[in-house]
């Protein structure tokens, strides 16, 4: 038999056919996401060729070429037993590939018409560990728990890219606005933007059951944006759907996704959600592309190998956020991003009294505004504390700070970091986790926990935090200088110094790490003094030195230079968020006294707030100044 399949060309035929077969399923899969095709498309070519190959083996075998034409060979026996080896074959082959599970999608994601997939039984999930929270193993993801990834541009026009960001994180904020959802944080679900990564896994390092991913193509006016929702544990194809449309039914769009993603995850919508999605969606698509475009500039000022100076950084981001909020005058989250230069121009040590006062109102009408337009309970909380924060009137400061640890979900503050030094230290600590539980990769939440475990005198757990996940930029600066405090504190200096050793491109923080690992190896602080002076006190973030400076002046005792350099902040514009930041960022106890400072100790007894603030280690090993 085999010397027959060898003289009919049968093998040759075979051989070639998967040849080929193997060339076209490869053309029609990378074709398919380029052309926008339906997903279903590469499978129905592999089903095709799949059902020729026993008919090529067929042909093979009953046609012959002979001088006068192609004739078919008479072989009784022979034919039936290829005939049921063919059918054979080929039943295997289909039967093979009917059972073969649906494989996660590895790239961006393609168009799908516009008929929902069927949905199927959800199947129990997987306890996975989750990256970037302390515990070794959690839960397994509730069903309705997604992360939303960056949608792919598929203009040729890069520019496009930040539409394409834009509808994704709109989408992601409509999500989070129904009862019921667990939906991964910005932070987190674009850490995967640009990375052809496993969707299972993908999911096990957020802890999600799903996910949603898509495509925008912009053309003129018009946008085609594709979105389809996967379950992580088996790839299946809960639902997809194209949308081809103007450029201005962009709100329609991004809430019927949400809609649809609800729904197919089982999840009811009342209409007080729907009305509140419209309400708070952004419905100018050039509006969340001025502001993504402002985000980026945001986070690259932030950044100290992308930065060279954060307040003209800022100044940059300010032009895009302003134009977003011109098109779009609720973009709540632009106004309190915008606030952000005005409050470095009043923590600037180069800033004039004018400059600061103009600062100072210009911060509090951005965060009246953020205030206004806030989308949420927890976010309105967020912003008001900063603008107390900044006013000359805390009464009832403690109060909000209360509110703002007690209320659910994921926003963020700038300035609640000065509720460690202000008595909060173990509260901030147990709010991290809610953070880190719906954007486990937030290096909001790493640098606060790190910080907090610090002043709690939880030294070990702070390490924990630093070690939690990999950080870049001026992040990686912040939480090093954490690492720094807690090896020093548990009196193991050969890794404080090593970990000071990964610290680059922000010299205040560096000095202050120096100064640190001095104090508690109580070497020479003097000389080590002198050769920080000739540091270079230019650059990303010169504001920290005001930090570093008010440290040295408590831990070399020199208490009456930390009391005048205290005043002169006190009576600037501002003056006591700036003293509660240094209290904060120094760990040093009370590193002024409050006779030195009265308007920062007449808010003070206002607020209700604690002080002066716990002694932490390393400082107090050495503080003979403080009272």
């Amino acid at each position: 038999m085999f010397d027959e399949l060898k003289r009919r060309n049968v093998l040759k035929v075979g051989v070639a056919y998967l040849l080929a077969a193997w060339l076209l399923i490869q053309v029609a899969a990378t074709l398919a996401p380029q052309l926008q095709l339906p997903d279903w498309v590469p499978r129905l070519v592999t089903l095709l060729l799949l059902i020729g190959f026993p008919i090529a083996l067929l042909m093979a075998w009953f046609l012959e070429r002979a001088p006068e034409g192609i004739r078919v060979e008479a072989s009784p026996v022979g034919n039936k037993r290829m005939i049921a080896a063919a059918v054979v074959i080929g039943a295997l082959a289909l039967g093979w590939y009917l059972r073969m599970p649906a494989q996660p999608s590895p790239g961006p994601a393609t168009a799908t018409g516009n008929t929902d997939v069927t949905k199927t039984a959800e199947p129990p999930a997987e306890p996975v560990a989750q990256a970037g929270t302390l515990a070794e193993k959690t839960p397994p993801p509730s069903p309705k728990s997604i992360a939303v990834l960056p949608f792919v541009n598929m203009s040729t026009d890069k520019e496009q890219e930040f539409l394409a960001d834009g509808l994704s994180e709109e989408i992601l904020n409509s999500l989070t606005r129904i009862e019921g959802m667990q939906v991964v944080g910005r932070t987190s679900s674009f850490r995967f933007k640009g990375k052809n990564e496993d969707l299972r896994s993908i999911g096990q390092q957020l802890g999600v059951a799903n996910v949603l991913e898509g495509s925008v193509r912009r053309g003129n006016d018009r946008a085609r944006i594709t979105a389809q929702l996967i379950r992580v544990s088996d790839g299946i194809h809960l639902w997809s759907q194209t949308y081809d449309r103007p450029l201005d039914d962009t709100l329609a769009m991004q809430l019927d996704i949400a809609e649809n993603v609800a729904d197919a995850l089982g999840v009811v919508l009342d209409e007080a959600q729907l009305d509140l999605m419209r309400r708070t969606g952004v419905k100018n698509a050039n509006a969340f592309i001025a502001f993504q475009k402002g985000r980026q500039v945001f986070g690259e000022a932030h950044d100290p190998m992308k930065s060279d100076n954060i307040i003209e950084s800022l100044r940059a981001a300010n032009v895009y956020m302003d134009r977003a909020t011109a098109l779009e005058p609720g973009l709540a989250l632009a106004y309190q991003l915008g606030a952000d230069l005005h409050f470095h121009i009043i923590m600037s040590d180069s800033a004039t009294m004018a400059e600061r006062e103009e600062s100072v109102a210009a911060a509090d009408r951005a965060l009246d505004l953020a205030a206004r337009h806030a989308h949420d309970e927890q976010q309105r909380l967020f912003v008001e504390l900063d603008r107390q924060l900044l006013s000359d009137d805390w009464d009832g400061l403690s109060d909000r700070f209360k509110a703002v640890l007690a209320s659910p979900g994921c926003g963020q503050s700038n300035w609640m970091m000065v509720g460690s030094a202000l008595g909060y230290a173990r509260e901030m600590l147990a709010f991290v986790p809610q953070i880190m539980s719906c954007d486990p990769f937030s290096g909001f939440a790493q640098i606060r926990g790190a910080e907090s475990a610090n002043w709690a005198g939880l030294h070990e757990e702070s390490l924990e935090y630093v070690n939690s996940q990999s950080t870049t930029g001026g992040r990686a600066s912040t939480v090093a200088l954490q690492g720094v405090r807690a090896l020093a504190a548990l009196g193991r200096l050969d890794e404080a110094r090593a970990m000071l050793g990964t610290m680059e491109g922000t010299g205040s923080l560096i000095a202050m790490g120096q100064l640190i690992v001095a104090v508690a190896a109580k070497e020479d602080l003097g000389e080590l003094r002198v050769r920080q002076q000739k540091m270079d006190r230019g650059g990303w973030n010169p504001e920290l030195w005001q930090v570093t400076d008010q440290f040295a002046d408590v831990v070399t005792g020199d208490r009456d230079a930390a009391n005048r350099r205290a005043a002169a902040i006190d009576a600037a514009p501002g003056g006591p968020l700036r003293l509660a930041v240094t209290a904060t960022l120094c760990y040093c106890g009370a590193p002024f006294d409050l006779e030195s400072t009265p308007n920062f100790k007449a808010r003070l007894a206002e607020s209700g707030l604690k002080w002066p603030p716990a002694d932490t280690k390393p400082a107090s090993l050495v503080l003979k100044s403080l009272p």
